[in-house]
């Protein structure tokens, strides 16, 4: 039985996979027409993956050419003649692994690959394709410098050494590489290996559905797709979660175990593809604290910190050209790392004296809409502090929201989720309780948006078959606060504005 891969490149005898079809196809064009190019995709993307779909195409298709994978990424800061020895060993365990007969010879000078790429050639009568992945893993300016120059000499003479097509893939440095006067590479000959599309995810579920018999709701379907955004890495590490450790018996994957999964992946789980998106965003923490919390930033890719974040998949370019977090668990775990406007909160989100009880209905669950009034209660005496005299963004909003809610979802043995799948859409906040799912959208007031946002909260709670639901929203111009519940078409819509500009408390 196949399963998710989840730790390094797919074997399709081995795990279910997207083939890259077309993909794949643009690779070979590119081959055909004896191009230099470059591989543009985040870590975890499925480079690794996409190189060997690639290979064997080729093998498949074009017996005359030798396509060759090695990686740089343990190369460090060799020096020449150590990376000479590494580069060697590299090409021959590559062959020797395919089965074939060759073996590069003992060289004395990076320079000196010409020569080897003319032997293979004239050896086996074939074009040799170099395929370098990692190249940012040579560290050593010197080695990396002797290398690209000998790649260059060879462009310019590559029908006569038999070497059709260099291809790299890095992160940090391709974009150097393509801006070099003398490089062989150009921004007209990148492939960008994107996310899987919302088709690709249905359908690599699809084979675990198909080669098992367990099913995923179609809700569970569209949540990882919306969660994910398609991230190869995060899309086969949710689902293998949830049928191995969630429904580990076969039993029928539904929206509840894919909350729990979400949640273990922000809040429990070290997985990499999020702790790599932490470790690149705490480079910039500043830049990424203004995008999660503050006003819109412009996005430029010339920027040094705006580069590097959106070449490491950490950011994106929105529709009106600003800077966003795309994928919505990357931006949870984010909110979750910085929380600059919520440290040493929570004693005042709940007083030492009161019991979460307080707040209970009648069947012992989180009354909603109690809480929200204690919720104003607490704005009252710490808005001021909090929302920065109202300039605050959405994202601070729903923070802080999130966190009130958290700390009395400890107590009642309850869970909260931000930007959660729900009925075909993506809900800000839910609260989680046995026997009962609460949703609340939050939003910045503007008088145009108030009727389209009661609008989208309906649409949610007919969706996802809930009676009920609360849209709070946070006002830079209301002077007092405002309830109203109301009733629509079977639906109970309960609208708050809650005003964060405030008097500053007395000493």
């Amino acid at each position: 039985m196949r399963t998710f891969c989840t730790e390094g490149p797919v074997d399709p005898k081995l795990n279910y996979y997207v083939p890259r079809t077309a993909l794949v196809a643009e690779g070979l064009k590119k081959v055909e027409q004896w191009r230099y190019f470059t591989i543009f995709a985040p870590r975890q993307s499925g480079k690794t993956t996409y190189f060997q779909f690639l290979i064997e195409g080729i093998k498949k298709e074009k017996p005359n050419w030798l396509p060759v994978w090695i990686s740089f990424e343990p190369y460090g800061t060799k020096t020449e003649r150590e990376f000479l020895h590494s580069f060697r060993r590299d090409m021959n365990v590559f062959f020797h692994s395919r089965g074939i007969p060759l073996s590069i010879q003992p060289i004395d000078s990076i320079e000196s690959i010409k020569d080897e790429c003319l032997r293979i050639q004239r050896e086996t009568s074939k074009d040799l394709i170099l395929i370098i992945d990692e190249i940012e893993g040579l560290k050593e300016e010197k080695t990396l410098g002797l290398f690209m120059h000998t790649v260059r000499n060879l462009y310019h003479l590559k029908r006569e050494y038999g070497l059709r097509s260099v291809i790299l893939t890095g992160v940090s440095n391709i974009t150097g590489i393509i801006q070099d006067t003398a490089s062989p590479f150009n921004i007209a000959d990148q492939i960008q290996v994107p996310y899987f599309t919302r088709e690709e995810v249905y359908d690599l579920l699809a084979q675990h559905e198909r080669e098992t018999g367990q099913l995923f709701e179609n809700p569970v379907k569209e949540g990882i797709y919306e969660q994910t955004l398609g991230q190869p890495g995060l899309v086969n590490a949710l689902a293998r979660d949830l049928v191995e450790k969630k429904r580990p018996n076969g039993e029928t994957i539904e929206l509840r175990s894919l909350y729990t999964t979400l949640d273990d992946f922000t809040e429990y789980y070290i997985d990499k593809n999020i702790a790599n998106i932490i470790a690149k965003a705490k480079l910039y923490p500043k830049i990424v604290e203004e995008i999660l919390f503050e006003e819109p930033l412009p996005f430029k890719i010339t920027q040094e910190d705006i580069g590097v974040l959106y070449a490491n998949g950490v950011i994106d370019r929105d529709p009106e050209g600003n800077c966003y977090i795309p994928v919505p668990i990357y931006k949870k775990a984010l909110y979750h790392h910085f929380k600059p406007k919520t440290n040493g909160e929570r004693r005042h989100f709940k007083s030492p004296i009161e019991t979460y009880k307080k707040y209970l209905d009648e069947r012992g669950l989180l009354d909603v809409t109690k809480l929200l009034w204690r919720y104003i209660a607490y704005v009252k005496n710490r808005g001021n502090i909090i929302f920065s005299q109202g300039k605050a963004s959405e994202g601070v909003y729903h923070y802080n929201l999130d966190a009130f809610f958290s700390t009395y979802a400890e107590f009642a043995d309850a869970k909260c989720f931000v930007e959660t799948p729900l009925g075909g859409g993506r809900v800000d906040l839910l609260l989680l309780q046995a026997g009962k799912t609460d949703i609340i959208e939050i939003k910045r007031y503007d008088a145009d948006q108030y009727e389209k946002s009661q609008g989208q909260l309906k649409a949610y709670l007919e969706r996802s078959g809930l009676s009920e639901g609360h849209l709070v929203m946070f006002s830079e111009y209301h002077e007092a606060e405002s309830y109203e519940k109301v009733e629509t078409e079977g639906k109970t819509l309960h609208l708050w504005v809650i005003p964060v500009k405030r008097p500053v408390p007395s000493a």
